[in-house]
């Protein structure tokens, strides 16, 4: 019960009040956490310096509210759009985007959880459990739920509405926990809670490492900074701001990656992000390249479709914007193509493409400029906006793509790649990164794929006849919804059972477009549907708050009603 799994709750009582059937529905619901609605990725507990990466402009005009149900003798009220439930808002966001907490965008969602619990309390069409589930068993008939103590509940039907799952270790972290545990040194696995790190465990004096170069990494500076007592500051006249730490806070931070590239900053402001929007005319020849795979799935092999009609789309807006751009003499057809080469080479050289290998902090200041408008923009940069308003099209609107395995491991494989721009941060997260490698605190000596070797006292990083050790390691990389990867015992039992087929072993699983789940043997006529992260790859946008309340979850509950 989750944000998905107040979407699906929803989307439920809507189909049944807008279907003929007299039958009297009774819902289950589980959540092990705290706050249902919330779930534990947004819970409204958590530190306020966890920011969300979608702006109040974009929640504002598409996180619905929901409307008023009445059957059954019960009434459920009315829940305001996120819009509306603000109670300070600035509707203006042409100077500056506003990224919410994440604590309280989980306010919003559990009290919208909790107007639909109390409407329904003391009725007999729900019952509550704050407790895991382990296993779901389907039958000829339904399905038999198992939570973790041992409890079974049998139902006609089931819906799985799992976010973030856990993940085996991998053999570096595995391998870093049996060396933490035998010389008592601190390794967080877990990117969450963040508020982990405000331990008594954490001086002034500790040099702390983390694990990969973005959102989560941003998250938990913030925790190691401010949740220490420490003050970001604006400087006067100038997008860079000032960190000024505290007495307690530590001094050392060292932050690593694979390839040591930071993320990218999501535009200052709605007048900024505007530039990079994709006109009618593009979108429709956008979606006329998405349809035309479509309708020829059979022979789609790779995510070749997706790609081209992304490059046209993003040389339209690139040479529209001319006077915000680097300056070219490049046609329409020869952008085209140098975006395509972009797209599947990242390490492409060109002077419109920020250069790959620029020290970290350089990087960091060409992409702030960029996202504030006070440098030309790069083909790259460009690139990675437009990317963000396709994927906005293809979630909502081709969230099943029933495409080849091979060629919807391809289109993911490039999604995924896109994040580090299409899920870009705010500036603000910059601005504070920055700040903290100017304080002499963030030491990006050794971001791009050090050498690490445990040793006694901490871990060893060394880079460039450069070496430092760090007494706490932190990981900051959140796995990627590979359902062989998913250590969860309702995952495991599920295949252990047959009950589902892996799209790939790069992905999730195998769901019709109302979710239901399709076992090895192909039967797609089991009491037991998914709507969430681990479809990966029969559906896509599965990461997508805003989308949690689109298209699949009202599939979903219309196809179940019509088979109830």
């Amino acid at each position: 019960m989750g944000p998905r799994g107040l979407a699906a709750l929803e989307s439920l009582y809507l189909a049944k009040k807008n279907s003929n059937s007299s039958k009297k529905l009774k819902v289950v619901l589980f959540e092990a956490s705290a706050y249902p609605g919330a779930g534990q990725i947004w819970t409204p507990n958590q530190v306020e310096t966890n920011l969300s990466n979608i702006h109040e402009r974009n929640l504002s005009n598409n996180l619905a509210g929901r409307e008023a149900l009445y059957f059954d003798d019960v009434f459920i009220p009315e829940f305001p759009s996120y819009k509306n439930w603000l109670t300070t808002t600035d509707d203006d966001y042409s100077e500056k985007d506003v990224f919410p907490s994440r604590a309280k965008l989980g306010s919003y969602l559990n009290e919208r959880f909790n107007t639909f619990r109390e409407a329904l309390i003391g009725s007999d069409l729900v019952d509550f459990y704050q407790k895991e589930v382990t296993k779901i068993e389907p039958s000829e008939t339904g399905c038999l739920v198992y939570t973790k103590d041992d409890q079974q509940i049998e139902v006609d039907e089931a819906v799985l509405t799992i976010g973030h799952q856990p993940t085996y270790d991998s053999k570096q972290l595995t391998t870093w926990g049996k060396h933490a545990e035998e010389n008592n040194l601190k390794l967080y696995e877990d990117p969450y809670p963040v508020g982990a790190l405000e331990t008594d465990s954490i001086s002034a004096e500790t040099t702390v490492a983390l694990r990969g170069f973005g959102l989560s990494m941003v998250d938990q500076v913030r925790a190691l900074s401010i949740g220490f007592g420490g003050v970001f500051k604006e400087k006067k006249d100038s997008i860079k701001w000032e960190y000024i730490p505290s007495e307690k806070a530590p001094k050392h931070l060292v932050v690593f990656s694979l390839n040591g590239l930071p993320p990218a900053p999501k535009p200052v402001s709605a007048t900024i992000d505007n530039w990079f929007k994709p006109n009618e005319q593009e979108k429709q020849s956008f979606i006329r390249a998405i349809e035309k795979a479509e309708q020829r799935a059979a022979s789609i092999k790779d995510a070749s479709f997706l790609i081209e009609a992304l490059a046209e789309m993003a040389a339209s807006v690139y040479l529209r914007m001319s006077v915000h751009s680097r300056k070219h003499k490049l046609s329409h057809q020869e952008l085209s193509q140098l975006t395509i080469q972009l797209i599947k080479d990242p390490d492409t050289a060109h002077d419109l493409i920020l250069k790959h290998d620029l020290p970290a902090l350089e990087a960091m200041e060409h992409l702030l400029q960029m996202a504030f408008g006070k440098t030309a923009i790069s083909l790259d940069y460009c690139l990675g906006q437009v990317w963000r308003f396709a994927l906005g099209i293809l979630y909502h609107d081709y969230t099943y793509l029933n495409l080849p395995d091979a060629a919807m491991v391809d289109v993911v494989n490039y999604i995924e790649a896109s994040k580090r721009y299409s899920y870009g941060p705010p500036v603000k997260s910059l601005q504070q990164l920055m700040a903290l490698v100017e304080a002499g605190v963030l030491n990006l000596d050794f971001v791009n794929n050090p050498t690490i070797t445990p040793v006694e006292n901490g871990w060893k990083l060394e880079k460039n006849n450069q070496s430092i050790i760090t007494q706490v390691m932190v990981n900051s990389v959140i796995d990627a919804p590979q359902l062989v990867a998913v250590s969860s015992p309702l995952i495991q039992n599920l295949l252990e059972d047959k009950r589902v087929d892996p799209v790939s072993y790069k992905l999730g699983l195998h769901t019709l477009e109302d979710g239901s789940i399709i076992s090895k043997n192909g039967n797609s006529h089991q009491h037991i549907s998914l709507l969430g992260r681990l479809a990966k790859g029969s559906i896509i946008g599965v990461d997508d708050l805003i989308e949690c309340f689109g298209k699949p979850a009202h599939k979903w509950a219309d196809s179940l009603i019509e088979r109830l």
